[in-house]
This record gives structure tokens, sequence and C-alpha cells, in this order.
């Protein structure tokens, strides 16, 4: 499968064919100072490149958002993106405001970025490096993290390889530190211990069932 960069390019490279709007992007690249209301078709990803000082109001249903070195941009998000995530990476001073519910915000090399969401229900997960003011507004609450305070703590910590993952466990946000599993999924230390006793005690009642012969 494509993935949303590759779709993004192949858009770009195919702007002459007849059928390049039948891609699967919806490509907005190197937009300046543009304020804005777009319509996304459903199962169209929404791809935003290079572009500043811009506001957009995004309607319709993106399969997925990404941004990447783009500066300076408010978007509202007034639809719901259908498979709940959204990348952000190389990029400066974005501000957020989603109608809808998020799974996963995906979030590297960031310079300042704002995330409001009506609830906390709304709120997945957030899996970030490298990140700097991050504020989220969720509902009436506002939570502020940023890698240079974790660094500050653990100077060893590389803003290009450690990883954070953000949640909200009983009510209170809580960012741990992202080991990777053998087949790659982000897991923190505390999933990774329930992981292991959850399957241990699987085992354990597996090897202490009664075989079909015994019965």
């Amino acid at each position: 499968m494509m993935s949303v960069k590759e779709q993004a390019n192949a858009l770009n490279n195919s702007a002459n064919r007849p059928n390049a709007k039948e891609n699967a992007t919806h490509l907005i690249k190197e937009a300046k100072s543009v304020v804005e209301t777009i319509e996304v078709q459903d199962r169209k990803a929404l791809y935003l490149l290079k572009c500043e000082d811009c506001e957009y109001i995004i309607q319709g249903k993106p399969i997925k958002i990404s941004f990447e070195n783009c500066k300076n941009l408010t978007i509202k998000v007034e639809g719901k993106v259908l498979t709940g995530t959204v990348d952000i990476w190389k990029s400066e001073n974005i501000n957020l405001d989603f109608d809808r519910s998020v799974s996963v915000f995906q979030l590297d090399s960031i310079e300042t970025i704002s995330i409001k969401m009506p609830d906390p229900e709304y709120f997945g997960s957030m899996i970030w490096a490298g990140v700097d003011n991050i504020t989220l507004h969720l509902g009436a609450e506002t939570h502020t993290m940023s890698y240079s305070q974790l660094q500050a703590r653990n100077p060893a910590l590389r803003p290009d390889t450690d990883q954070f993952k953000t949640t909200i466990v009983d009510g209170s946000i809580k960012t741990e530190a992202i080991v990777r599993m053998d087949n790659g999924y982000p897991m923190t230390r505390a999933e990774e211990s329930s992981l292991q006793a959850s399957e241990k005690k699987k085992d354990e009642v597996l090897r202490g069932a009664p075989k079909a012969d015994d019965e």
C-alpha cells in the first residue's frame, strides 16, 4: 500500500495526466497566505506540503490528514477523519481545532503546536518525537508538554530516535517513553508489562487446562 507521501508524489508527478484528479490524495502544495474552506472528497487523504501563513476550514471526510514542512497554519477540521490518524512532521506553529475524535496524532520535529478538541474523550493518543511546546486543549482542560523539558531531566535523550506516547489514563494525561515490539508496534513500558502479564496468565490457563483425552 502506498504511503501518504508516496500518494502525494504520485499526484504531483501525474498532474498532466487525464486521470490525475482520481488520485487518492488531496494535495495542497506551497500555498501562502491563503484563507479557504476545503471540501475533501470521501476516501481521499488530505496532504499539506510546504504551506505557510494559511487558514483552512476542512470539510468532508478525509481518510487521513498529513502536514509536512508547514509553518503558521490554523486548521479547523469540521468533518470526521475516517482512519482517525493525523500525521505532522518538520513543521512550525501549527494550530488545530477538531470537531470530531482523533485516534492517534503522530508528531515529529515540530516547534510549537496547539491541538484543540471539544472533550477529553475525543483524544485517543499522541506519539511524538522532537516536539517542543505542545499544548492540548481538551474541553475545559489545558495540558502542556515539551521535548526540551524531558531532555533536561534526561540529557541522553535524542530527538531523532526517542519517542513518547501521550494518553489519558484514569482521567489524567500521561506521557511515557516508547519501546518497539518485535512487530514494530509502539508501546510504553507500562503497556508492555501489562501485555506480558496478560500473555503469561493466558499461557498458565492453557497449560493448566485438561487435555481432551483426560476429560
